[in-house]
């Protein structure tokens, strides 16, 4: 059995806070069960409370031993990462300057200088996303160029 031991009253009352207060599920969740082990529930019952697995709570227990709070929050990069680095993207966003309309071409040029095969919906995604593609400007470019030309004819 494991357990969390020597837990002052402030950091009880932040945990409390943190389980009640935070905007994150997991930090909730986390806090919760690091009160819970506290107050001397054992690790199958904190299993069955949180429907999670053994090893779960001990990692959880880990994490808080070293690094208390900041052990409550997620790694930073959790989840999948990007397919194509940022150099790659850039270089999809100039071969699609140059074949607008052919998203197969853009991959099979893509594919050949990298090797890494994305679909279609892969760069139309990369299409997008504004902070990536620059297509967000260029957007509004046309519409603010087709407003003042509307706007020029009825005068």
């Amino acid at each position: 059995m494991r357990f969390i031991h020597n837990l002052s009253l402030e950091t009880q009352h932040l945990l409390r806070r943190c389980y009640t207060e935070s905007q994150h599920h997991r930090v909730r969740q986390r806090a919760h069960c690091i009160l819970l082990s506290f107050y001397g529930h054992t690790t199958n019952e904190l299993m069955h409370i949180f429907a999670v697995d053994r090893l779960t709570i001990y990692h959880w227990f880990d994490a808080w031993e070293t690094r208390r709070f900041a052990g409550l929050y997620d790694h930073k990069g959790r989840g999948r990462h990007p397919k194509l680095t940022i150099e790659e993207q850039e270089k999809v966003q100039q071969y699609i300057e140059q074949y607008p309309q052919d998203m197969k071409k853009v991959v099979h040029l893509l594919e050949q200088e990298t090797s890494k095969y994305v679909s279609t919906k892969t760069i139309r995604r990369l299409l997008k996303n504004p902070a990536i593609s620059g297509n967000a400007l260029s957007i509004h470019q046309r519409r603010v160029q087709t407003l003042r030309s509307t706007s020029v004819a009825r005068l």
